[in-house]
């Protein structure tokens, strides 16, 4: 069986458009992780803000006033907001119709170290015995975009850049 390969007017091989559901999914969840990135940005500097449960287990306030909620100095939801700012940019229709090698590999890099991050913080919860249902959603849309940008990466096996 042979499989028919388009190519560009220099001899690449064209990478075949992506499904109109991948495009619709990243930007839900893309949008979503801003909005949360957001408000938990808004809730770590006016803490009466913050909506949550407090319980034993679920407990939002202990999480995002621990010593784990900055890094380096950094409050962590401003560390999120500027990696779902970026990874937008990494989304909007102009990145994905770019054939640029860096703007590919950029978004495999940004929601690897995204979930890289999330293994730490969700470290950091299990160290704390707390669960922060906010950063809950957000560690699950930074997975979801990395599966999402390896489903695209795995599409793309058999292409030459």
């Amino acid at each position: 069986m042979a499989q028919r390969v388009e190519t560009r007017d220099d001899g690449a091989a064209k990478t075949p458009p992506r499904p109109l559901w991948f495009l619709l999914t990243a930007w839900v969840l893309t949008l979503a992780g801003l909005g949360i990135s957001i408000y938990m940005t808004i809730s770590h500097f006016d803490k009466d803000s913050l909506v949550c449960s407090s319980g034993k287990t679920l407990d939002c306030h202990a999480v995002t006033s621990s010593k784990y909620s900055e890094l380096l100095g950094i409050p962590v939801p401003i560390l999120g907001l500027a990696f779902f700012v970026g990874f937008a940019v990494l989304v909007s229709p102009q990145a994905l119709r770019s054939e640029l090698p860096l703007l590919r590999w950029g978004r495999l890099a940004s929601v690897s170290v995204g979930v890289l991050f999330v293994a730490y913080l969700m470290s950091a919860e299990f160290v704390l015995g707390k669960i922060c249902t906010w950063c809950t959603a957000v560690h699950g849309i930074t997975i979801l975009l990395f599966v999402l940008v390896l489903f695209d990466e795995f599409r793309r096996i058999g292409q030459i850049d």
